[in-house]
């Protein structure tokens, strides 16, 4: 059973309604179709910028604002379709006011600030290591909150995500835990696989700038053609950081290549709602899935409709999220003149 909590009242007379939560996106997104008129008789009435509860069978599932409203009648009926996001969807859209600079703060600390800004919870649940304190951070007026939360968990590696009621918390996608086997023939109602090599190439080949010759290649044995691809990494002067950006490139094309989508009945399993973040088994012998593999929730669809409730998952290598190398530029000596392209012209030319 969906309910729907609007303008201190619970609303049920409803057709369809569906969820959308994605480690891509730091809100969830919601739409829902109501008929005009809620169960006790009363008008529904809901506009943009009210605020609204999801609950699942006892459960909450999204806490958010309505974006959107579109209201219609024909003869014998009369509808209300309301789509809008989670609390969290402000960071995303709106910049810092204050503060823009920290001192001796973590990242966890500075995300937290950040947060309470906008009247948003933050827990580190996962107990992710987020590092040692920054001496001094400071961001730009005009700075985009989730665009400075992405910043400081990039380079580590870890994703900002919300769960769903308007809290933040942080993820590493290597270290998810493990949700239930997703197997055709027991839980599966369907499955489908995307394969593509348009971003693929044979060859990686790096080079760093600076007065000598810096190179890192990779190969991806998949790609049996002659494709190519050259990168010039104007951050990169050292062998050691050219072939880790090859190494990563050639993973991470690979990861993104490959995609999976898989459908259940229902919106939760033996653990609790299904969720982005979560690895679990695919076996799948029809969509050339013919032996197991582990693959990480990245998206989840609540639906509900004539056909009840589905739960629509898209799965993708962990691999795909996969942090870029840290690449910093060596600082020239002083005095020293230096061509930053040297090594570049100096492989073109075969020289």
């Amino acid at each position: 059973m969906i309910e729907v909590f609007a303008n201190g009242r619970k609303f049920s007379s409803w057709t369809e309604a569906r969820v959308s939560r994605s480690l891509d996106r730091i809100a969830a997104t919601f739409s829902l179709t109501l008929v005009a008129r809620s169960s006790d008789g009363d008008r529904v009435r809901l506009f943009p910028g009210d605020a609204v509860t999801v609950v699942v069978d006892g459960v909450k599932v999204i806490s958010g604002y309505v974006d959107d409203l579109k209201a219609s009648f024909a003869a014998g009926s009369h509808a209300i379709s309301v789509t809008g996001s989670e609390k969290t969807a402000d960071i995303a859209d709106c910049g810092i006011e204050s503060p823009l600079e920290w001192k001796d703060k973590t990242m966890a600390e500075i995300i937290d600030s950040i947060c309470k800004s906008f009247g948003l919870k933050f827990s580190n649940k996962m107990d992710v290591d987020v590092g040692k304190a920054f001496p001094r951070f400071a961001v730009e007026p005009g700075a985009k909150a989730l665009d400075t939360i992405a910043k400081l968990c990039k380079e580590r590696g870890i994703l900002p995500c919300s769960d769903g009621l308007g809290g933040v918390f942080l993820l590493k996608p290597e270290s998810c835990a493990r949700g239930p086997a997703l197997k055709q023939g027991e839980n599966l109602l369907s499955a489908s696989v995307e394969f593509s090599l348009v971003d693929r190439f044979s060859k990686y080949s790096v080079y760093g700038t600076g007065r000598k010759k810096v190179v890192g290649e990779a190969s991806d044995s998949d790609v049996v053609r002659t494709r190519p691809m050259i990168i010039v990494d104007s951050n990169s002067v050292g062998k050691e950081q050219v072939q880790a950006r090859a190494d990563w490139e050639c993973k991470v094309r690979k990861a993104k290549s490959m995609k999976f989508s898989a459908s259940v009945s229902g919106w939760s399993h033996s653990g609790g709602l299904w969720a982005p973040g979560v690895i679990c088994s695919l076996f799948a012998p029809e969509a050339f899935v013919e032996t197991p593999v582990d693959l990480l929730v990245s998206s989840v669809e609540y639906s509900w409709g004539s056909s009840g409730s589905v739960a629509n998952l898209t799965l993708v290598s962990p691999d795909v999220y996969a942090p870029q190398p840290e690449s910093k530029k060596k600082k020239a000596k002083k005095g020293a003149k230096s061509d930053p392209w040297a090594s570049v012209k100096k492989a073109v030319s075969g020289k």
